[in-house]
């Protein structure tokens, strides 16, 4: 646990939930707006591959030979629905899986399979950074083990620390901030979970006991917000123009402005 950051009145976020009611996946002030700057959670790839296993034939192996228990939720057992798909990647907190992998950006893999960064082709609520790029890379709905996919829901850890660099540099160190976790994140439907701390400490949120990254982060001023839906593979950061061009301009950021022209 962290003694930076503070639980504070969940009221703090009813100002998210009046221009965008209804959402319990993460609030976005600026829904469809043109231009929008998305943050592409990172995937990484095996530096040489081994092996032409997608993650659920590796699951399903693993499970046959008894390696793994099959997953279990509550009274759910992964068993007892058949056909399941395991895609590959993860939920939460995620990060570099260390040697032997190398990051592997969206636009490389677009254009080693010729499959488009965003589906913009898709239906309107799937023309996101989601579980619905890159058809082609998969088989069978799931992705090759040599690849890691960006994870869903939550900014991944290197990701998360860059845009709070950019954060830092743009409003400063001292800038005042409230974290707000979803229902989906918090695993409670009664309860707006918003904390209050300051940037300098924005590193200390991976400490609080939640499964991934904060839905949403704004300054006391609310001049901008970035915006991280648990169904997403990407954050949206919506502010001035310096701010979208600062991240744009990051070394580590692989961002995407939408909808495309």
């Amino acid at each position: 646990m962290s003694d930076k950051w503070n639980r504070v009145d969940g009221g703090e976020v009813l100002w998210l939930a009046e221009r965008d009611p209804g959402s319990i996946t993460g609030f976005d002030v600026e829904r469809g707006a043109p231009g929008s700057l998305w943050i592409l959670n990172a995937m990484y790839e095996q530096e040489t591959p081994a092996g032409g296993e997608t993650h659920d034939e590796r699951h399903r192996r693993m499970l046959d030979s008894g390696e793994v228990e099959p997953w279990r939720v509550g009274d759910w057992v992964e068993t007892d629905t058949p056909g399941l798909t395991v895609p590959g990647g993860g939920l939460g907190w995620e990060g570099d899986p260390g040697p032997g992998w190398r990051r592997l950006r969206w636009r490389e893999l677009s254009d080693r399979v010729g499959d488009p960064v965003v589906p913009m082709h898709m239906k309107p609520e799937h023309r996101y950074p989601s579980y619905h790029v890159f058809p082609s890379v998969k088989r069978n709905r799931s992705w090759p083990t040599s690849i890691q996919p960006p994870t869903e829901g939550s900014l991944d850890r290197e990701s998360f620390r860059a845009l709070m660099d950019v954060l830092r540099s743009y409003s400063g160190a001292e800038t005042e901030l409230f974290a707000h976790w979803c229902q989906c994140i918090a695993d409670d439907f009664n309860v707006l979970e918003v904390y209050q701390g300051r940037l300098r400490d924005a590193e200390e949120l991976e400490l609080l006991d939640y499964q991934g990254s904060p839905a949403n982060l704004w300054p006391i001023d609310r001049s901008w917000l970035v915006y991280t839906d648990w169904d997403l593979w990407g954050t949206k950061v919506s502010g001035p123009p310096e701010l979208l061009s600062m991240n744009e301009d990051d070394d580590f950021l692989e961002t995407i402005r939408l909808p495309l022209e």
